[in-house]
């Protein structure tokens, strides 16, 4: 199970745009390992771009003036690692940067379960019955009954901003 940042439009007027909300998958994102640059200028994360690629060029011209060139990939590789852990958390911070606001945090198995939860709340049941024994099968719902949908206390190795 995976958590999904909910980032929304800040609303205008008490009504919040949902057509304009997106949902990132908190966690390791392998695309952004394997290619680091691209993925960045994919997700329009225009500094984080350039400071990743003048470092891996500084780190390459400074293995290649010094003989270390082994090094020089080990760190490249090391900053590809970094990129690819920290890559959504920069995508949320820099769509927050743009006016969106994190609503919510749900943990769901992938993207269109999040969003089916995100949009219908309490009325959305799993259709897949669980196989456990009816001795200890609980009629309880599979979220919370409210307005808020089923959330995560944690994003990563980090509390939330404002709970600390």
């Amino acid at each position: 199970m995976a958590s999904f940042l909910i980032l929304a439009p800040q609303s205008q007027n008490g009504q919040r745009d949902d057509d304009k909300t997106i949902f990132i998958r908190d966690g390791f994102s392998v695309l952004a390992l394997v290619l680091p640059f691209i993925w960045l200028l994919i997700h329009r994360l225009w500094f984080e771009a350039t400071l990743v690629l003048v470092a891996t060029g500084v780190i390459s011209v400074v293995g290649n003036y010094t003989g270390h060139d082994d090094m020089a990939a080990f760190v490249t590789a090391l900053l590809s690692l970094l990129v690819g852990f920290e890559a959504n958390n920069w995508r949320a911070a820099a769509l927050e940067r743009r006016g969106f606001e994190q609503v919510a945090i749900v943990d769901a198995d992938n993207a269109a379960d999040a969003e089916t939860i995100w949009f219908l709340g309490p009325r959305f049941r799993s259709a897949v019955t669980p196989s456990v024994p009816a001795t200890t099968r609980s009629d309880k719902p599979l979220l919370p009954v409210g307005n808020k949908p089923a959330l995560g206390g944690m994003v990563g190795l980090v509390s939330h901003r404002g709970e600390n």
